[in-house]
């Protein structure tokens, strides 16, 4: 893999363990609420365990959803940057569906009205027009 394809999918990657960090904090919300709401109530626990650990552990998830969130914003300028030096628009858009907007290659293939081989084409040829910042290729 070229330095320039993994600085880019890196983008893609903080995306989706943010997505999955978001599902895991909604989660330990909901169970830390069920907690609440029976302590309130006066409704038997039914099994809901120590809720202070769930507290303890969304906490947790949250310091390093937040730090990931400050990543993903570092990484996001610095794609955006270097999509935006590439001369060529069409080079510009294939990087930017795929990379930065998180479209499949279907997806990127439709937009641009390309028949997908003719996008992978595009695409391999854009890479070699990225210019990678300095120590933004090893997250």
């Amino acid at each position: 893999m070229t330095e320039a394809k993994r600085f880019l999918r890196s983008v893609r990657d903080i995306d989706k363990r943010i997505e999955r960090e978001e599902e895991e904090i909604e989660r330990l919300r909901a169970k830390l609420e069920a907690g609440r709401l029976n302590v309130l109530t006066g409704m038997p626990r039914g099994g809901q365990g120590d809720w202070t650990a769930t507290a303890d552990s969304l906490i947790e998830l949250e310091k390093k959803y937040n730090a990931r969130i400050r990543e993903m914003c570092r990484l996001k300028i610095a794609a955006v940057d270097a999509v935006d030096a590439v001369e060529e628009a069409r080079y510009r858009e294939v990087l930017d569906l795929y990379y930065l907007k998180g479209l499949t290659w279907e997806q990127v293939a439709t937009a641009m009205g390309l028949d997908i081989r003719w996008v992978y084409r595009l695409h391999g040829r854009a890479l070699t027009r990225i210019r990678v910042p300095e120590n933004k290729t090893d997250h």
